[in-house]
């Protein structure tokens, strides 16, 4: 009898054991569901997040914002800047914050002859600040275009038609990519026919070439052969 009593809790106890197992490998598998389904969610929410910070990015600043701080930047030009490395340290954050729409913003003021002056050559600045693709095709029309966006054609005569060319020139030669850069020179070397400007774009892409002395160097050299 007591051998009966025996197997009987013997058989109780393995029973309990047996569901205790059966339960444990339940468990195990629900919180192997439960963690792959919280690390999907933690990939969809990385990946959202991640989509989110590179639309933000490829948006930029609001436009109106963004034209609030080049108004208020192209004011201080003229005056007397005791801090020229903080004022190049904005326009660089300027110029990363700039979408497509705010550097097609900017090929309107550098070719609107009726633009303010300092605008203009702020605009330019920041395209070459910019340094990516759109930024170089504006430079690059802005140089090759013989018409103003109003239609006129540029005055040559004006002479600050002619530096402002010439400091997108520059800004094209400061493409990283120095291949674009000299492709971009010697295509605009078949469009321009002002003397000085072609020279300008002839020193640009032979210094990226050869890499001789700098274009402004080449410059300073040039003016001081015509005052001799």
């Amino acid at each position: 009898m007591k051998k009966k009593h025996y197997l009987f809790f013997a058989a109780v106890i393995g029973m309990a054991l047996f569901a205790q197992y059966d339960m444990g490998k339940r468990l195990d598998r629900i919180r192997t569901v439960r963690d792959t389904k919280n690390a999907a969610v933690r990939l969809q929410e990385a990946a959202t997040k991640a989509q989110a910070e590179v639309t933000a990015k490829a948006i930029g600043v609001p436009t109106e914002v963004f034209v609030a701080k080049f108004k208020a930047e192209a004011s201080q030009i003229a005056k007397i800047q005791n801090n020229p490395e903080a004022v190049q340290a904005r326009m660089q954050k300027l110029a990363d914050e700039m979408n497509s729409r705010h550097v097609e913003g900017l090929y309107e003021i550098i070719s609107d002859d009726k633009s303010n002056a300092d605008e203009r050559a702020l605009a330019v600045e920041l395209l070459t600040l910019k340094n990516n693709t759109a930024s170089l095709i504006a430079l690059q029309n802005f140089v090759a275009n013989t018409k103003n966006i109003n239609g006129e054609k540029w005055d040559q005569k004006k002479e600050f038609e002619t530096v402002l060319r010439a400091q997108a020139v520059e800004g094209i030669a400061g493409y990283p990519e120095k291949e674009i850069a000299i492709s971009t020179l010697n295509y605009l070397q078949q469009r321009v026919d002002q003397k000085f400007l072609n020279e300008r774009i002839s020193r640009a892409s032979l210094n990226l070439l050869y890499e001789n002395k700098p274009v402004t160097q080449q410059d300073e050299d040039a003016l001081k052969k015509l005052v001799e």
